[in-house]
């Protein structure tokens, strides 16, 4: 095969804890060393990332901007490649991740313009972490989106997560870059775009990212809440639902409220709203039981606990942000494009 140059992105902040695991990881690829280059983009850490960052032999920016969205654009602005690759900071890729997602585009058709693969689970991870990774996993957990679901299968998606992605450069530069107003979901954004113009993405299992899972449950439900928000922030942009999932919280939480509402009067909604949660409840330990058996643990039983938070917290941040006026007509636009 050819192995054309890529360059490598990884937008980071405070992430001494697992950065050097991350970058040994891609000094490691099998794949030609005068053939890729990493840029790693820091959002002026505060920790020691910075330090351990400069011990390599790779490129190092600093991103006065700190979002993750303006990373990128400025990796992406600096990149020598015509192919650009992301993973995140708190990720481990495969030897042979680069080289599998370089021979896909190769074989494939010209209006595939990204390919990526699985967020794969750490074993190591504490218990918390790997709950919730396995837990959004499942259909219940992820609607099916490639940002979660672990397929074994290649197939097109409609959009693929960029802790582990590579792009045609063009692709991105004709969109005019990631969207800097946008704290999370940004490469949804983007790829929303991207796709808008007829252009396809490729699942492919065999290139491997591994993801470290974090957070406490508080933490778990914050970050929820601001998914949800900034989903009801690409609804308002675009004028369409990105992902076709991303309602469903938000019209289950006010559907519940009203049948509680009205059950004040009568007893049908009362019993219908004890036959849907009753299902609801259902479907949430089936996924549960399936949590433990991947994990092989009964730890696996949190999930719960665990996939109903993430649903009330992500319907609310969305209900919140939908009813409000944009998050994103507060945050400075983005000044220069890739």
């Amino acid at each position: 095969m050819r192995f054309p140059f890529v360059s490598v992105i990884v937008g980071i902040r405070n992430e001494e804890k697992f950065i050097e695991e991350c970058i040994e990881s891609l000094l490691n690829l099998d794949y030609p060393k005068d053939s890729y280059e990493i840029i790693i983009v820091d959002g002026m850490s505060t920790d020691k990332t910075r330090d351990i960052v400069q011990k390599y032999p790779i490129k190092l920016l600093l991103n006065e901007r700190k979002n993750v969205a303006a990373a990128r654009n400025l990796g992406v602005k600096n990149a020598r490649g015509e192919l650009v690759a992301f993973t995140d900071g708190d990720c481990k890729v495969d030897p042979l991740w680069l080289k599998t997602l370089v021979r896909e585009m190769q074989a494939s058709p010209e209006e595939v313009v990204c390919f990526g693969g699985p967020n794969l689970i750490f074993d190591t991870d504490p218990v918390f972490g790997r709950v919730v990774g396995y837990a959004q996993e499942s259909f219940l957990g992820s609607g099916g989106s490639a940002q979660s679901k672990n397929s074994t299968k290649k197939h097109y998606v409609g959009s693929l997560p960029n802790c582990n992605a590579m792009y045609k450069k063009a692709a991105i530069q004709e969109v005019g870059g990631f969207d800097e107003r946008f704290v999370v979901g940004q490469d949804g954004d983007l790829n929303y775009r991207i796709g808008k113009k007829g252009n396809k993405f490729l699942y492919i299992p065999n290139a491997q990212v591994l993801h470290h899972r974090r957070g406490t449950l508080k933490s778990f439900s914050v970050r929820m809440f601001k998914y949800g928000m900034w989903m009801a922030e690409l609804f308002k942009k675009h004028g369409e639902f990105v992902r076709w999932y991303a309602f469903l919280p938000s019209i289950a939480i006010v559907f519940a409220v009203a049948l509680l509402i009205a059950s004040i009067k009568y007893s049908t909604p009362s019993l219908l709203l004890l036959a849907l949660t009753a299902v609801y409840f259902i479907l949430v330990f089936v996924t549960s039981i399936q949590v433990a058996y991947k994990m092989k643990s009964k730890y696996g039983l949190f999930a719960l606990f665990i996939i109903p938070v993430q649903h009330i917290a992500y319907g609310l941040g969305f209900l919140y942000s939908f009813t409000n006026s944009p998050l994103i007509s507060k945050t400075r636009s983005c000044s220069d494009n890739v």
